[in-house]
């Protein structure tokens, strides 16, 4: 259909960079190596795990386990460039703080609209004390406190709001 309408209006598709994916409520196995999809006089195999699409990855049956998997990754990459970047900078912990809560914290939670179901929800508990790990990691950057500070005294003096009302407030503004 598209291809079709591709060439009515002059517009011709990429076939290399051409995905499939296939979403279903219940588990298959061996049914992704099976799924094959003819674009035009391609055929296309569905033989990924996820597909990445506008940055999102997207799993047969949109668990979205992939995505907060790469983002919290990338989030604690992008805390250990943060802290090299303080140690050779010396920055404020003011500065630090904001750059914390800009960077970071944005890049851990990419997308979390689509997967964070609430604080008592299955399955997305263990998401937000994941996430809570990382903002605790920060805490401790930004105070320069040990390890064995007390987590409540470590937020309430980074300035660091907890992920669980991070999460939180993020799908309240995007259901606005």
């Amino acid at each position: 259909m598209a291809t079709k309408w591709g060439g009515k209006n002059g517009v011709a598709f990429d076939h290399g960079k051409t995905k499939v994916a296939i979403f279903w409520r219940k588990k298959r196995k061996g049914a992704q190596t099976k799924a094959k999809v003819r674009v035009g006089t391609k055929e296309v195999p569905f033989n990924q795990p996820a597909t990445r699409w506008l940055r999102v990855w997207l799993d047969s049956q949109l668990t979205q386990n992939e995505h907060y998997a790469t983002r919290l990754k990338n989030g604690r990459n992008a805390m250990r460039h943060l802290e090299r970047l303080m140690g050779r900078m010396s920055l404020s912990p003011a500065n630090c703080r904001s750059v914390m809560a800009v960077y970071i914290q944005s890049v851990a939670m990419f997308g979390a609209e689509l997967w964070w179901k609430g604080d008592n929800a299955w399955g997305t508990t263990g998401r937000a004390e994941e996430l809570q790990l990382l903002v605790n990691q920060q805490a401790r950057a930004v105070t320069g406190a040990f390890q064995t500070t007390n987590l409540g005294v470590l937020s309430m003096e980074s300035g660091l709001r907890p992920a669980a009302n991070q999460l939180e407030n993020r799908q309240r503004r995007f259901g606005l």
